[in-house]
Order: C-alpha cells, then sequence, then structure tokens
C-alpha cells in the first residue's frame, strides 16, 4: 500500500496484506524512509512496516517540505487512521521522528483509534523544546549535519548535494524550533523510550524525561550504537521495540533505564541540554522484594531465578536492586546477616551476606565474589529468550547462565546448605555479589576505594577456571583454580579516503581500506609464550588427557628450545585441543574484533570507515608496547592505529598502567583454600587432576590481587566447546546436573573450612 505520506510494506506471505501488528517508522532529521530499509527482513513474524515520507524527500522530493508540526501530524494521522483499522498499531519515532510520532499519537488517541504502542528512540522529550521559533538557514542546517556526522564538509562543497541534503534538514530544524507540547492529559499509550549507548546527542536524563508523556507504563531501555542507532543496529532496535516482553526483572519498576550517563551535545535541534548532575549515594528506594519460592539450596532453582532478572549492563552499570532485593529476602530466612549497598547510579548496588565464624577466630573472611550483572543480549537472534530462564534437554538457557549466575547460584546453595545443617567455619564466609563488573565505574575496585576495611579478605573465590572433559565429551579431565588473569587494551583503526556519490565509486573507498587491514590483523598471530601459570595447566593436561598426541604436542612445546619449535607444536596442541579457542587464549596474545563503524547517508561513500579491537596479553608474556609497534609495522600506511585510553591519557600512559597491571603476582597455591578445593574435586570428580591455571579473560579479582590477597577462579561444572563459544554469545548456557554437581563441589570446598572446635 502506497499513498502520499504514509507507504505500507507487507511481510507476509507473498507480500499480501493481513499481517496483525503494523509497525510505522517515523525518521530522524533530513530522512525518509529509505532510513529504515535493513528493517523489512528483520521484523517479527506477523508484522508489517509502515513507513513515513514526508515532502521534500524520497520519492516526494520535488514538493515543498512541511514546516510546521501540527500540518505534519495532521496529514499523517489522516492517512493512517484507516490503514490502522484491524490491526495492532505501533509507532516508531526516530530523533526528531519520536515527537512527530507522538503529536500523531495523540490526536490517533484523540480520535479513539487505538495505538497498542509508542517508541521513542534518541529523541528528546517534547517537553524540551522551546517553541520559540526564529529563523533557520541553510548554513544552520549545514552545521548540523556536520556536527551530528550526517555528512561530511566536503560533501556539501558540492553544490549539487547541498541543493539536495540541506533543505530536508532545513525543514525539520524548522519543525523542531517551531514546536511546543499542547497542553493537556498526555495519552494513556504504552511507551518504550530507547536510548543508545553511544548516543552524544540525547543524554539519560533526556530519556528519563519520556514518562511524564504517557499516563500508561514507560519502559526505558537501552542498545548499542549512536545517534543513529535504527541503521546501525537495526536488530537491537528493533527488539528492543517489538520484542513482547521487554525483559524487565520480575517486580522491577518499568520506569527504569538501563545504564547511565552520556556526553551532552548542543546542537540545533536538541538545544543546549546540561548534563545530569552526579546522583549522591543513597539509601536504596523502598519497594517490593522480589520474593524467591524454591529451595534455597537448589542451584538450577536460584540460577533460573537469577536469569529472570534482567541486569544487562549497556556500559555504565545495570540495574541490580531488584536481584539484590531477591538475595536479600533469600539470606535473611536463613538467619543471615546481610547489607545492600548503594552506588552513585541509582538502582545500581552491591549485595553481602555474612556467614560469621567461630568465636574468637583471628582468620580474615573467605569471600565468594559473583557479579551481578551480565553483558546485554541485544543484537543477536537468539532461539531462546534471554530471560526466562528456560531448561531444554538438560540444558538452562539464559544471558547470565555461564557467565556468571550459574556459579552465584552454586555459591549461594552451597554455603546455604551448610548454613542449614548448622556448620560452623573456621572464619566468616562473605557471598558478595558485586556490580559494575561488565562496565561501569562502580565495581569492586571502587567499593574498596571508597569503604576501606568493610571487607578485610583474606582469600576470594571468583569466576575463572574451567573444568574439561575427554574427548568422549562425558568424561572429566582436568579441573583449573585459576591464580591470575589476562588484561586487554583497546585498539582503534581509521581508514581515510574522501566522500563522494554513490555513482561515482572508486577502488580506494574508506570501507574497503579498512576490510583490507582487518583482513591483514585477522591473520596475524602472536608467538606462542606460555607463561608460569599456563606452563602448569598444560603440564597437567598432558597427564590428564587419554589422547597420546596431544599429550605429546604438549610436551613437545613445554621442552622446545626454539621460538619456531615451540610455535610449530603450540599450533599443534590448539589444533588437536576440543576447546581450541581457549587453549589458544591460554597460549599467546591475541587479537579480538570488537566493533566497525562507516557510513551515515544511503547516497554517500563516507571517507571515514573504523574499527576497535581488543588485545589482549598474558602476564609475563608479549611487552603490549612491542605489539602495539609490530602492528602498525604490519599495517603501514593502510590505516591509522590508536591506542585508546582514558580522558587525558597519553599512549604512554595506558601501557604503563596496562604494564602495572601484568605484574601484579599470580596468587599463590600454598593456601587452605587452594588446598580445600583440591580435595573437594577429588570427591566431586574422583580421578580428576586438579591444577592451578591462568585465566584467558579478566576478573574483578584485580585490585585484591594488588593487595596480595590470594584469589581463585573457578567456574566448578564442566562445559564443552559450544558453551565456551556461547560465552557473551547468543543462546548462552550450562548443563543442569553439570549445575549440581559444582554446587556440591562448592559445598565440599566449605566443608573443607569446618572450624576444629
Amino acid at each position: 500500500m502506497s499513498s502520499g505520506w504514509l507507504q505500507i510494506h507487507e511481510t507476509g506471505p507473498g507480500g499480501a496484506p493481513g499481517n496483525r501488528t503494523l509497525a510505522v517508522c517515523f525518521a530522524p532529521t533530513g530522512a525518509h524512509g529509505a532510513s529504515f530499509a535493513s528493517w523489512r527482513q528483520r521484523l517479527p513474524e506477523g508484522t508489517s512496516l509502515g513507513l513515513i515520507t514526508p515532502p521534500g524527500r524520497g520519492m516526494r522530493i520535488d514538493e515543498e517540505p512541511v514546516t510546521d508540526m501540527a500540518a505534519y501530524a495532521d496529514a499523517v494521522t489522516a492517512e493512517l487512521a484507516p490503514a490502522a483499522s484491524g490491526r495492532r498499531l505501533i509507532l516508531i519515532g526516530v530523533s526528531l521522528g519520536a515527537i512527530l510520532a507522538y503529536e500523531v499519537c495523540r490526536r490517533l488517541h484523540s480520535t479513539r483509534v487505538p495505538v497498542a504502542r509508542l517508541c521513542v528512540v534518541a529523541g528528546q522529550a517534547p517537553g524540551d523544546f522551546g517553541g520559540t521559533g526564529g529563523g533557520v538557514t541553510l548554513e544552520d542546517a549545514r552545521a548540523f549535519a556536520v556536527g551530528t556526522g550526517l555528512t561530511d564538509p566536503e560533501l556539501l562543497a558540492d553544490p549539487e548535494f547541498e541543493e539536495t541534503l540541506l533543505p530536508p534538514i532545513q525543514a525539520d530544524l524548522r519543525l523542531a524550533a517551531g514546536y511546543r507540547a499542547a497542553p493537556g492529559r498526555p495519552p494513556n499509550v504504552e511507551m518504550r523510550a530507547i536510548r543508545a549507548i553511544d548516543d552524544p546527542h540525547v543524554p539519560e536524563a533526556a530519556v528519563r524525561r519520556w514518562d511524564r508523556w504517557t499516563t500508561a507504563d514507560c519502559t526505558v531501555l537501552s542498545v548499542p550504537g549512536g545517534h543513529y542507532a535504527h541503521q546501525t543496529h537495526p536488530a537491537a532496535v528493533i527488539s528492543a521495540c517489538l520484542d513482547e516482553e521487554p525483559g524487565q526483572a520480575p517486580g522491577a519498576s518499568r520506569r527504569t533505564v538501563l545504564g547511565t550517563g552520556a556526553t551532552v551535545a548542543a546542537a540545533a535541534l536538541f538545544g543546549a541540554v546540561a548534563p545530569p548532575a552526579p546522583r549522591a549515594a543513597a539509601s536504596p528506594p523502598a519497594g517490593p522484594t522480589a520474593s524467591f519460592d524454591g529451595d534455597p539450596t537448589d542451584p538450577v532453582a536460584l540460577a533460573v531465578a537469577m536469569i529472570r532478572h534482567d541486569t544487562s549492563n549497556p556500559g555504565q552499570g545495570a540495574q541490580t536492586l531488584p536481584y539484590a532485593r531477591m538475595l536479600d529476602d533469600i539470606f535473611r530466612a536463613a538467619g543471615v546477616r546481610t547489607e545492600i549497598v548503594p552506588t552513585p547510579t541509582e538502582g545500581n548496588v552491591h549485595f553481602f551476606a555474612r556467614v560469621p565464624g567461630s568465636a574468637g577466630t583471628t582468620k580474615k573472611p573467605l569471600v565468594l565474589l559473583g557479579h551481578s550483572d551480565v553483558v546485554p543480549a541485544a543484537g543477536d537472534t537468539w532461539t531462546r529468550r534471554p530471560f526466562a530462564g528456560e531448561i531444554v534437554d538438560g540444558h538452562l538457557y539464559g544471558r547470565g547462565a555461564l557467565d556468571m549466575k550459574g556459579v552465584n547460584a552454586a555459591f549461594v546453595a552451597a554455603l546455604l546448605r551448610h548454613v542449614r545443617e548448622g556448620t560452623v567455619f573456621d572464619r566468616d564466609i562473605v557471598f558478595w555479589s558485586d556490580c559494575d563488573e561488565e562496565q561501569g565505574p562502580y565495581g569492586v575496585r571502587w567499593f574498596l576505594t571508597e569503604h576501606p576495611g568493610k571487607v578485610e579478605a583474606g582469600a576470594v573465590l571468583t569466576e575463572g577456571g574451567w573444568v574439561l572433559n575427554q574427548h568422549d565429551g562425558r568424561t572429566p579431565m582436568i579441573a583449573a583454580l585459576t591464580c591470575n588473569d589476562k588484561r586487554s587494551l583497546l585498539l582503534r583503526l581509521e581508514a581515510v579516503s574522501y566522500a563522494t556519490h554513490t555513482s561515482k565509486p572508486f577502488g580506494g573507498q574508506a570501507v574497503i581500506r579498512l576490510g583490507e587491514v582487518l583482513e591483514q590483523l585477522g591473520q596475524w598471530r602472536a608467538h606462542i609464550r606460555p607463561n608460569a601459570l599456563s606452563r602448569q595447566y598444560f603440564d597437567a593436561l598432558a597427564r590428564a588427557t587419554a589422547d597420546p598426541v596431544l599429550a605429546a604436542a604438549v610436551r613437545e612445546m613445554l621442552e622446545a628450545r626454539t621460538e619456531a619449535q615451540r610455535d610449530r607444536a603450540g599450533e599443534t596442541v590448539v589444533r588437536l585441543s576440543d576447546t581450541p579457542e581457549l587453549h589458544n587464549a591460554l597460549l599467546r596474545t591475541t587479537l579480538a574484533f570488537t566493533a566497525a563503524q562507516a557510513g551515515y547517508y544511503p547516497s554517500i561513500v563516507p571517507g571515514t570507515a573504523t574499527a576497535e579491537f581488543r588485545a589482549a596479553f598474558l602476564p609475563g608474556g608479549d611487552d603490549p608496547g612491542r605489539v602495539v609497534t609490530e602492528l602498525r609495522s604490519l599495517i603501514g600506511n593502510q590505516a591509522t592505529l590508536t591506542v585508546v585510553g582514558n580522558p587525558g591519557e597519553s599512549e604512554e600512559d595506558v601501557l604503563a598502567r596496562l604494564r602495572g597491571y601484568l605484574s601484579v603476582r599470580d596468587s599463590t597455591a600454598d593456601t587452605d583454600v587452594f588446598r580445600a578445593w583440591q580435595s573437594a574435586v577429588s570427591r566431586t570428580h574422583p580421578g580428576v587432576r586438579a591444577t592451578a591455571g591462568q585465566f584467558e579473560a579478566v576478573t574483578s579479582a584485580v585490585p585484591f590481587r594488588e593487595q596480595d590477597v590470594p584469589v581463585y577462579g573457578m567456574y566448578p561444572f564442566t562445559v564443552d566447546r559450544d558453551m565456551l563459544k556461547r560465552m557473551h554469545g547468543t543462546d548462552e548456557h550450562i548443563g543442569v546436573e553439570a549445575l549440581r554437581l559444582g554446587a556440591e563441589t562448592v559445598y565440599q570446598l566449605l566443608a573443607g573450612l569446618r572450624s576444629a572446635r
């Protein structure tokens, strides 16, 4: 269906009308329906795509642009009302399109045309517009286009492009300049306000203000990407807008922002918006406690309940308070003392439960440290709902099942089983559910700095080493308790060419150059250089494996006298391993590519393309500065390689800080906690070789290790290659029976710390 303002693309079989849901999209400043071109193949089944194209752009390029918001909304409403008949209508507006969608929603509501949901993406709320009017010139439009990254300045030097690009932008800026929200009661419509975490133009405070513009629920969500996330991360935005369940934790307020903070850039459309003031720490707000009705000594039931709390951390913290309240309820019911400690980010908290040791004990506490936040599940397609905690074919699915709510469940279940049995330990046992482990400023390091002496740990157990099977996939062979972490360095590539019209492509386009450089870096391999912990682990692996060929390759690698011999044998070890990605990471510096960005307009070949990747280093392995020099030499002048650090840091500062982290000593294995773990493994996994090892990632352990507190990492359940690959990935899962056995391992470990009195 197509009319003046509205085009409807039917996505059902044969493109025939009849889809139950109609999602109507309003484009951002200066754009039109083509801005949503990639959405057509991504919409959920039974959903049609409606595109709003105003005059002066797209198929209506020869028409005079509209600069009056009321006229715009009236015209769209007149066409949309009959088209929406019999359908479930969802309105989706991006940037200025959010205001346009809101005004259309108001008009539909007043004429009793039902709107099922209003989704506003990367947009200022109606009250942020002053309606002062004033002249908006082509120079204002030019400044907006350049300032927001909508186009390159050099492209606007071409009169042909200026004549095409600037009038629609100017028209939309006039719409914004003259807009003032009408007084009166807001519509009663379910709203989803969506913020892109890297958007420099619409801060968190502006996203929060949308909840004032509906009398129904407003769910505020974060997605990856910048201001034009609907183009760069369409799957994430579609999921946030159209997913039937926003994934909120049971009992949590739906008026919640998942993520905090943004840099505010003043621009013509957005006005001068002051950055939100830092929040002072305060007591957790009153609210309902998310109850847990199962057996708290059952790790599977606990893990399901934990997963169902969406504690996604999009970059600046997560909403962990409902999760902490559930834990508080569980431990208090068992008679255990608890505490919830807030951070400056509202709703993002640390949780503590302390089981006291025997009277007069002089031993410092053992801390069971498990982070509450998880990485987002947006952007990739799951076959299971990421926050449903579903058990299918003996596996528990959900974001955090592996990293690390499964471990948290094992910790809690094992500890409360001892509490139920009346066990008295020879020291305090503290369960600490920390926040901001994945990203954010208020994690363990912040807590230890802001609350010195509150946690005087004698040793710490957290996430880390793995239990792996033999080639048969059923028989456990080795368990590692990790005693140090790798550390990583963020690097950025930039390939530069020139921007031009897509009708005149050329061989040296920035995107092509970037792709060529990424291909080179993707083929790069660091030398095999196992450190002391990796050597100890692989020596144990050679003794544990039932595969004589793998054992021989490991021994050849460990005994190699030359770099070439060690590299050759190490590559063989990786090739023969059932978990090659894991074992490769334990042997060398690795590169992981995380992001790429190029392009901003459908008819423009961009002049710049960028990518980011992480180089992860073993303590005692490669020097980070030498690796950066080697990578720069490899790519030559094809692209610029930049070391990314904290604001104000030079490259030398970043490298020095990283070298300091890499010099932190390994945790000693000569402790009663390490020996209790070895004894526990011998009970739950007879015949399995238990060894110290190196962890391939970074954890919250670093601040403790810097204070010479022994920190040990464990995932106490068996895993296979597929499970490891899904860590931070799609369809994350663990085995149900493996989780139960893992909880038993933790129980036996704690049993080794009983008081002798």
